[in-house]
């Protein structure tokens, strides 16, 4: 069901990329008219062909070579890497704004894309609806992020995805009930309250009250990281600890190919333990034998994966996970004072969360400084406007106004900064891929 929310919509944002694609071309383009030159001087100081400037700016070329990236940044006095950072910008999957508002005709001019939006729609079905955030991408580094409102006694039901990745959601109004992995149980969830839980293993979505609808935010992600595979195929096995089972299982999970396990040596790579000691831990089935905790303990490290998954694969276990967490859970930080800023976490506090959900405020403009925040680990963000406006800018060249109801997906390593032009504070929704660790 997941992956049909997002084929949905990709039908109705038929103009973008199917592809992560980096634009040189529309890169050079804004660099160059930012210094008022025409393509002529640019293609005859660079010494290349006009043809060949036109095709790469106009986006029918998508690469050229070093030689003539580095011929083309010395006549507009910057360096390649600034030609390289500034692509990122123009790739609309970095920069994804959707507003109520129908976009004005001259979007689709090339010059225009820092003005480029789409207009937001929902994904009707029957007994509920699905707003995105995010664009209609499956891509390692991206995630989804929408509004769900479910009708009154309705659910949505055979929710699975592919992987056992985190699915987080925030109920923000309405009473949610969930039923996870066929337990006969229903968990209750309501206003102000969060969970999380893994997705590979079936769940429903069910509004509990009969009178009044349900919204609720949603976030999860359709790629499998390199070690995240389904691993239900495999022997069945005793419920003993074994270490060699365990290894033998991460050899398999972190493996690319569903018949061929990682080798010796490439795990060696991951974990920084020799081969032979590898070797030796895959072989300690039997209980004389010696475990070398100090090892395993370096192996979870290297890996970034619990101890207490490590021992669930050395005991054949595949068992999924639902956790809640109410307001007092939550995590609160405050910088009105400096920044202007208030953050209320919705996930339970620790580093276990694959994202990040939280209420933000902003205050107004008035006195507040601006602040450029910039994330270090290629983190994507989307921002979704509740109440007030909001000015986002993004990198150097992209920004959006947006007001309730509109909405900004993008990349949070290329800087960014908030301002609220408005008379009261600013309430966003505001997820994150990586998480921020509170």
């Amino acid at each position: 069901m997941y992956e049909r929310f997002l084929k949905d919509a990709k039908s109705h944002y038929q103009e973008f990329p199917d592809k992560l694609n980096v634009d040189l071309g529309l890169a050079i383009k804004h660099i160059r008219l930012r210094m008022g030159m025409p393509q002529e001087e640019l293609a005859r100081n660079a010494k290349i062909k006009l043809t060949a400037l036109r095709s790469l700016e106009n986006g029918y070329a998508s690469f050229t070579n070093q030689s003539n990236l580095e011929a083309i940044a010395k006549v507009l006095r910057i360096n390649a890497s600034e030609i390289i950072f500034e692509s990122k910008e123009w790739f609309p999957g970095n920069f994804f704004v959707l507003k109520t508002d129908e976009p004005a005709s001259e979007n689709k001019n090339r010059a225009k894309e820092e003005e480029k939006w789409f207009k937001k729609k929902a994904l009707s079905y029957e007994g509920f609806s699905v707003n995105f955030s995010s664009p209609p991408l499956v891509a390692p580094s991206h995630f989804c992020f929408a509004s769900i409102e479910i009708d009154p006694g309705k659910e949505i039901s055979d929710l699975k995805i592919k992987y056992p990745n985190q699915v987080a959601g925030f109920v923000q109004r309405g009473s949610l009930g969930i039923t996870y992995d066929a337990k006969p149980e229903t968990f209750s969830i309501y206003g102000n309250q969060c969970f999380r839980l893994r997705g590979d293993k079936i769940h429903k979505f069910t509004n509990l009250d009969s009178d009044n609808s349900l919204k609720f935010y949603l976030a999860f992600a359709l790629t499998a990281s390199p070690s995240i595979k389904d691993n239900s195929k495999q022997k069945s096995i005793s419920p003993s600890i074994s270490i060699g089972r365990a290894i033998n299982q991460i050899r398999y999970l972190y493996s690319d190919w569903n018949d061929k396990l990682l080798t010796y040596r490439e795990l060696s790579h991951l974990t920084g333990l020799h081969e032979k000691s590898l070797q030796y831990l895959e072989s300690t089935t039997e209980p004389e034998q010696v475990i070398y905790w100090n090892k395993i303990d370096q192996i979870t490290r290297s890996l970034k994966m619990p101890l207490a998954r490590f021992l669930e694969l050395a005991e054949g276990k595949d068992e999924g996970y639902f956790q809640i967490a109410t307001a007092h859970d939550r995590a609160l930080i405050d910088y009105r004072h400096y920044l202007g800023v208030r953050m209320k976490s919705a996930l339970l506090p620790g580093t276990d969360n694959v994202f990040q959900i939280s209420e933000t405020y902003i205050e107004p403009k008035g006195g507040i400084r601006r602040t450029t925040w910039k994330r270090n680990d290629n983190a994507m963000i989307a921002v979704s406007i509740e109440d007030g406006e909001l000015l986002i800018e993004v990198g150097k060249n992209r920004k959006t106004f947006l007001k309730e109801g509109e909405s900004v997906y993008f990349d949070g390593s290329l800087g960014y900064i908030f301002t609220n032009p408005g008379t009261k504070p600013a309430k966003a929704i505001i997820a994150t891929y990586p998480p921020i660790i509170f």
